[in-house]
């Protein structure tokens, strides 16, 4: 399973957390079978490529995001596509990355689109 966040600087699980999903310049993807980790670039519209930055991440097999903030177009075609999407609030990707796996993120829902909090689903 990959699980990406949206990223300021490519220093992995050090790396910070950018304030909003669709600005972000890279993605930090950490592949929790693999143990592997490695940085995407933000291909999507805001950057000059042709589709979505939620396409864009479908299309690199991501199930998952954690982010700080998002709209809730973005949220509503994550939904869409089936890539799960979790709110932190989280500095660093660490940080995020094991409240994910101890199961204390929220599942974002379109009302919490840029909202920066969030009442639905437990992971």
């Amino acid at each position: 399973m990959k699980i990406a966040f949206p990223v300021m600087d490519d220093k992995k699980l050090e790396a910070t957390l950018a304030d909003h999903f669709g600005r972000a310049p890279l993605y930090t993807v950490v592949d929790i079978e693999t143990n592997s980790i490695s940085v995407l670039e933000n291909i999507g519209e805001h950057f000059g490529g042709q589709h979505s930055a939620p396409v864009t991440l479908q299309n690199s097999k991501i199930n998952v995001l954690i982010c700080k903030a998002l709209g809730r177009k973005a949220i509503s075609l994550f939904n869409d596509i089936g890539i799960g999407v979790f709110i932190t609030q989280s500095v660093l990707v660490k940080d995020a990355l094991e409240s994910y796996n101890k199961g204390t993120l929220t599942q974002a829902s379109e009302t919490d689109g840029c909202a920066g909090s969030s009442k639905s689903r437990k992971h």
